[in-house]
């Protein structure tokens, strides 16, 4: 009887010590997931702030680019705040300091967006990268401090070959800043979305922008990745 016993005991403690499915592989979506599935969703409030890249330069029309295409077929209903020749620090071509991120990103504090979109910027090459990184971090903490129900995502330097070589600095610092603030990074160059295969195809006439080409092959990568944000831990958890 008493073998008996402490077998039963051993095996009630055994199964205390394990997790349970629950715990471990939650059956409804966490958080985190729920909240990228909802920003990405038909109908999701987006506000994407960008340089030229997002207010569509190099396509034919110089208005129509990868976050028009990317809005327009995710069914979004979009605020796109693209501005030539900006970036967390470049004030662009009027030099006005209301054109900065973290200016832009204060000014649209009445939007109530799902997600937020904060793209480049290559045009911050203007300082160094230990000045750039703290005012990336500081914009995008003031991101989500204010929407703290949204999505924000930040998107590295997307230039095609060879003028991404070019944005390696501005690259490793917004992407620090973005780790910094807890913001999910999209790294363009790390992830080699251009190559010097395939930027010959992509690249409008000026050398510094991608064309219509090139902005719907963005459009993509960019819907993967961050569609790719909201399956992430339910690939973990099936690999565990």
């Amino acid at each position: 009887m008493v073998p008996l016993l402490l077998m039963a005991l051993g095996v009630t403690a055994f199964l205390v010590l394990l997790p349970s499915i629950s715990d471990a592989c939650p059956a409804t979506g966490t958080p985190a997931t729920t909240q990228a599935q909802r920003a990405v969703s038909v109908g999701s409030r987006v506000l994407i702030i960008g340089d030229s890249y997002t207010a569509g330069r190099g396509s034919t029309d110089r208005h129509t680019g990868w976050a028009q295409m990317l809005s327009a077929s995710s069914g979004w209903d979009s605020t796109i705040d693209g501005r030539p020749g900006t970036g967390y620090v470049n004030l662009g071509s009027t030099g006005s300091t209301q054109n900065t991120y973290l200016q832009r990103v204060l000014a649209s504090k009445d939007e109530d967006p799902d997600l937020v979109i904060v793209q480049g910027s290559q045009n911050d090459w203007i300082v160094s990268g230990a000045e750039l990184r703290p005012r990336v971090e500081a914009t995008l903490r003031q991101a989500v401090r204010q929407w703290p129900r949204a999505l924000i995502v930040a998107i590295g330097p997307s230039a095609p070959q060879p003028r991404a070589q070019t944005t390696v600095e501005i690259d490793a610092a917004v992407s620090e800043g973005a780790r910094t603030a807890g913001v999910p990074y999209i790294d363009p160059n790390q992830e080699r979305w251009f190559t010097s295969a395939n930027s010959r195809v992509y690249t409008a006439a000026d050398g510094e922008h991608v064309n219509d080409d090139g902005h719907r092959y963005l459009a993509r990568r960019i819907d993967s990745a961050i569609r790719g944000l909201g399956t992430t831990e339910a690939s973990e958890c099936r690999a565990s």
